[in-house]
């Protein structure tokens, strides 16, 4: 119900905005004494247990919230790779105090998203909501980064305006992402940057393949360096089949899809090998720079039946590649996600213009 000339269009509005207002409030409040609180719960080992006992609450409200609502299997998929994505994000942040911005700072940019959506709903300009959470979210740590500047007992660090920053970008691309389907947007793009980052993440980590060794196939073959091979050989077709199945609603040759990402990680092994024959380093080096254009023309080849401008896929998937190398070497799986990342944002592109059209 609308409230006239008032400054909230809705109850649910006015207590959104209450309950973002009260989460800032105690997020600010607490600085003073929230680090005597760690240090202690520190001394005495019990932060990690602490912050994982506080988790598993959260984690259980949401999801008995979200299970009332009946979700079918597209949506139990979507949820199992947001929660995915939160699990890699907390693996990444070693400092537990630390993995607490994701915690507060994602609580605030859900009520102040919500708010901004009830009030768009209701008929009051609010351009770009998403991104314009993001941005609040990423103010209000700012300030929360500047009241510590003056405190005692804290410090002004640029690390935690970041994280206060992408706990504000996990939720919302979080909320999209469950949100009800409507085309290829949102959804298909998290859950395309997902499968990215779990099927390179997994697969190109040394520890999840063993430690790098030479191995010798034939006496008269140059020695080969089995994990980094073996790495990309499998990461071609992990993600070539978690794409696949992303691709069930939207493309029905997606079979194919998977045989293509196979079919490229077969070419892969034969330049690899084919130069490696003459020089197994340069052999993998340039094995690995065409991975990108070699998976990304047999994959067209697929799209280019269905999908207009679907050359625009092969330099999708070359662009990808080579900015996921260095980014996924630095950071594991959220470095590799910018390879889903790229080509996701591409492949919902081609499939709106496959709609439109």
């Amino acid at each position: 119900m609308l409230m006239g000339t008032s400054l909230f269009t809705s109850a649910r509005e006015r207590r959104l905005w209450f309950w973002a207002l009260a989460v800032i409030v105690a997020i600010y409040a607490t600085l003073g004494w929230a680090r005597v609180l760690v240090d202690a719960l520190r001394e005495r080992g019990l932060l990690r247990v602490s912050f994982a006992g506080v988790v598993v609450l959260l984690v259980a409200a949401i999801v008995w919230q979200w299970l009332r609502a009946r979700p079918d299997w597209r949506d139990i998929g979507v949820a199992l790779g947001v929660g995915l994505a939160y699990w890699v994000a907390f693996l990444r942040i070693e400092n537990p105090a630390e993995r607490t911005h994701l915690i507060e700072y994602g609580i605030l940019a859900a009520l102040i998203h919500m708010a901004l959506v009830e009030r768009g709903r209701n008929g009051r300009p609010v351009p770009m909501p998403a991104a314009l959470t993001v941005g609040l979210t990423a103010v209000l740590g700012l300030a929360d980064e500047g009241i510590q500047a003056v405190l005692p007992n804290r410090v002004f660090d640029w690390i935690d305006v970041f994280f206060n920053a992408f706990a504000g970008f996990m939720v919302i691309v979080a909320r999209l992402a469950l949100a009800p389907v409507k085309g290829p947007g949102w959804r298909l793009w998290f859950m395309w940057l997902m499968a990215g980052a779990i099927g390179w993440g997994w697969s190109l980590d040394p520890g999840s393949i063993g430690p790098e060794r030479l191995f010798e196939m034939l006496p008269f073959l140059p020695p080969v360096n089995l994990p980094a091979f073996s790495g990309v050989a499998a990461g071609g077709i992990l993600v070539g089949v978690l794409h696949g199945l992303v691709l069930r609603r939207y493309l029905t040759q997606w079979p194919k899809w998977i045989l293509a990402s196979v079919a490229a990680s077969a070419a892969f092994a034969l330049v690899f090998f084919g130069v490696g024959w003459f020089d197994a380093d340069l052999g993998f080096l340039l094995a690995i720079g065409l991975y990108g254009a070699l998976a990304g023309v047999l994959q067209w080849w697929v799209l280019r039946a269905r999908v207009p401008r679907a050359g625009w896929w092969v330099l999708a998937s070359a662009l990808g590649w080579l900015v996921s190398i260095p980014a996924g070497d630095l950071n594991g799986p959220p470095g590799w996600a910018a390879y889903g990342a790229i080509t996701g944002a591409v492949m919902v592109w081609l499939l709106q213009q496959n709609v439109n059209e």
